[in-house]
């Protein structure tokens, strides 16, 4: 499987945890998945919702616990790359606003 990616940009208070819906549904064929984060040798589960009337998915349950361990600050960026689609592991590249 390709590896595929795509990034969440931290805004003021609230974390824009979306992506398009297009990436969603090449990958995935239900409305809601069970992934892993991984980062540094962590995991934390984790769900992916995905809305096409609206053409995005989120990332939902999980995200919180993800982004507080993390410490993700304002004006972070978060990549994350699919790189098991069948027991779904999204790896984590955090890159620090402040460098």
């Amino acid at each position: 499987m390709q590896a595929s990616m795509w990034y969440c940009y931290i805004m003021l208070y609230i974390i824009m945890q979306n992506f398009k819906a297009s990436f969603y549904t090449k990958y995935f064929e239900n409305k809601e998945q069970n992934v892993e984060i991984q980062y540094k040798g962590k995991l934390w589960p984790a769900k992916l919702l995905c809305y096409p009337v609206a053409a995005a998915a989120y990332i939902s349950n999980g995200w919180r616990p993800f982004s507080l361990e993390n410490d993700l600050k304002v004006g972070d960026v978060c990549v994350f790359e699919l790189i098991n689609g069948e027991n779904p592991v999204l790896d984590a590249h955090i890159y620090r606003a402040n460098g």
